[in-house]
């Protein structure tokens, strides 16, 4: 097994870290994470969703390319909102559009 190590921890199997590890520095509201195992971003490339550097519009765009064509998108979208998770694509958001009021949020998510 492989595994790196950077600021945000230790990877998981096959190099690529685990949400779990990513969300090692929160307290969860929400520990429901049963979602995660029907997630169309299951054995994706976590850097995608998570990257360091602030992602590029192409990334973010591949990023809610596999959210759009998830079944468990709102789980995962109300996931990241319940438990205040400031970084990475959950749910097709990014963090900045996780950031707007819930009914600009609940508008744009009906528009889907």
């Amino acid at each position: 097994m492989t595994t790196r190590k950077n600021k945000r921890g230790t990877a998981g199997r096959r190099g690529t870290y685990s949400y779990m590890d990513l969300l090692g520095e929160y307290t969860l509201v929400d520990k429901d994470t049963d979602w995660m195992r029907y997630a169309n971003c299951k054995g994706a490339d976590p850097d995608l969703f998570h990257p360091e550097r602030g992602p590029s519009k192409a990334t973010v765009a591949k990023a809610k390319e596999y959210c759009h064509k998830c079944n468990v998108y709102k789980a995962c979208m109300r996931f990241a909102l319940r438990n205040n998770i400031d970084h990475g694509i959950w749910g097709g958001l990014t963090p900045s559009e996780r950031r707007r009021t819930p009914e600009e949020i609940i508008r744009d998510f009906e528009q889907r």
